[in-house]
């Protein structure tokens, strides 16, 4: 008797070529992929000064609508400290981008006149940086 079309021999082998391919190409796309993600990865964790001063400002004013609930007529001035805001738990650890042996310092003017409210981070790192005007209000 003549039989035609596939058996279970034949679907085992085609079934072990097709697992085997499958391998092949995830271990190649795996090898690739890391690659591509190392490579891109320093420029996506670059972090800058800027960077530094803002994640200052914004764990201020974080702390400040917290806490802070007052309307003065009269324009204020209050400093807001770097090791004040990580005792709070406002503020994680700053790490100087270029050294990273530094911890960096600093504080942030909350300033309020009226109904208005700003905020200015002043960030020093070591000897690498440190924000214009500083030591001005130090």
């Amino acid at each position: 008797m003549n039989q035609k079309g596939f058996g279970l021999k034949e679907f085992v082998i085609i079934f072990a070529v097709g697992f085997i391919c499958i391998l092949i190409i995830s271990s190649i796309y795996q090898s690739i992929v890391p690659n591509a993600e190392m490579q891109s990865e320093p420029e996506k964790e670059k972090i800058t000064y800027k960077d530094l001063e803002d994640e200052l400002k914004q764990a201020a004013e974080r702390y400040q609508n917290d806490t802070y609930s007052g309307n003065s007529s009269e324009t204020a001035v209050w400093e807001l400290s770097y090791s004040m805001l990580r005792k709070e738990k406002y503020l994680e650890k700053l790490i100087d981008p270029n050294d990273k042996n530094t911890e960096c310092t600093g504080y942030v003017e909350f300033i309020q006149d009226g109904a208005k409210i700003s905020y200015k981070p002043f960030l020093k790192c070591g000897t690498n940086y440190q924000t214009d005007g500083y030591e001005a209000y130090q």
